[in-house]
């Protein structure tokens, strides 16, 4: 089964998510929540390999069964052989897990597009499910079970202002790509498609403004208010990201 774009954004976002985990320290957080989210890694990737051709589905049951061993690795307080194992299913998902997915799907990547186009498109890719992943940490790291395992306010201020640079750099590489697509004729003319304005307002407009708030609350300590706007930031982000792989933006 292909599930397009399905498959593609959540392999990023999932990759993404697992690195940014990977950089949080096990001295002063408990083994039990990275535990919880490696066993949600493990079953999003399973589903991806489901969702994906049948010709690549193994490799992602493999970084699945490596996510898993994390979770088993955590929940048997080793820590540091659960970040290995985070770690090494991270990288494959990332690189092969992605690359796989983009060698088989050919209208996500094309290959008559002008080299300049490809580098963005795959920075585009990279992006995206960077703010997804992100977006998803920062706002776990806020939640009552994470910050009783010993998250600290600076840590999650650290992530928010990540967050925004990559909402901000998802942004300008959107900008770019339409420029060189479109030109800015039909943007100041109001002339654009409406699924390319849809998807400029998300992601090029919208992610970073949201990413912008999310960090000033979370400078006032205000969590609450900062939670509904990661969630909401990761919706939007999870909707910019589909429309983006359907329109090779």
């Amino acid at each position: 089964m292909d599930v397009f774009p399905l498959n593609l954004v959540l392999a990023v976002a999932t990759a993404a998510a697992t690195i940014f985990l990977g950089f949080l320290p096990t001295r002063n957080i408990n083994s039990r929540f990275f535990g919880q989210e490696a066993i949600k890694a493990a079953l999003l990737w399973f589903f991806i390999a489901m969702a994906s051709p049948s010709a690549i589905s193994h490799y992602h049951i493999f970084i699945a069964l490596l996510c898993f061993g994390a979770w088993w690795q955590f929940r048997r307080e080793r820590a540091l052989n659960g970040k290995m194992w985070l770690s090494i299913a991270s990288g494959l998902g990332i690189s092969i897990g992605v690359m796989l997915l983009l060698a088989v799907t050919p209208r996500a990547y094309p290959a008559d597009l002008p080299e300049l186009n490809r580098m963005l498109l795959l920075a585009s890719i990279y992006l995206g499910g960077g703010v997804i992943g992100l977006a998803y940490v920062t706002y776990i790291l806020i939640q009552g079970a994470a910050t009783r395992s010993g998250v600290t306010s600076e840590l999650v201020q650290r992530y928010a202002e990540l967050l925004l640079m990559l909402a901000i750099a998802r942004a300008a590489i959107l900008w770019i790509a339409i420029y060189l697509q479109h030109g800015f004729d039909l943007l100041l003319k109001g002339a654009l498609p409406v699924t390319t304005g849809l998807l400029l307002v998300l992601a090029g407009l919208l992610l970073p403004l949201f990413a912008f708030a999310a960090w000033q609350a979370l400078g006032k300590r205000a969590t609450t208010q900062a939670g509904m706007i990661l969630a909401g930031l990761g919706l939007m982000g999870f909707l910019a990201e589909s429309l983006a792989r359907m329109l090779v933006l």
